[in-house]
């Protein structure tokens, strides 16, 4: 039987995810941080004003792991929670002096980082790359939402 190989683009992304990530890590490696690099650039950009549930609606992540990111770097030294005193319910995070010190030079090899990667590629390239992204995102939501009907096995 002939059988037709098809490869996911999520395979693609996942393999330039990996490699990101990698440079990424050697990079970061003596921040002892493991991960989680741009959730605390968002925490110290809204450094005492962002909640808990905040966070997980602009990092599109789960409630649960939201407390993982942040009991993790509050472990690490580079969070903290206090009590909303407009709603006690709610949680605000704040950054550290260490994360004050460190979120510089993660956004510097962001910024590095992106420039190497998109090096030879047009910025009118790059906007297409970041608008293909977002529809291919919502055909996927789409796709999600209707009823997917294939041949049966």
């Amino acid at each position: 039987m002939k059988v037709k190989l098809i490869e996911p683009i999520s395979r693609k992304l996942n393999i330039l995810g990996r490699a990101y990530l990698t440079v990424l890590g050697n990079h970061m490696e003596h921040l002892d941080i493991n991960r989680y690099y741009y959730p605390l650039t968002v925490i110290c950009f809204y450094d005492g004003q962002l909640t808990q549930k905040a966070l997980a609606e602009k990092l599109g992540k789960d409630k649960s792991v939201i407390v993982k990111i942040i009991d993790s770097l509050t472990e690490k030294g580079f969070v903290y929670r206090q009590i909303n005193p407009e709603d006690r319910r709610q949680h605000l995070l704040g950054v550290t002096e260490k994360a004050k010190k460190a979120v510089p030079y993660i956004i510097q090899v962001f910024e590095s980082m992106n420039q190497s990667a998109s090096k030879n590629i047009s910025e009118h390239d790059m906007q297409i790359f970041e608008s293909v992204l977002n529809k291919m995102r919502d055909n996927l939501v789409d796709f999600k939402n209707k009823e997917f009907i294939a041949n049966s096995i």
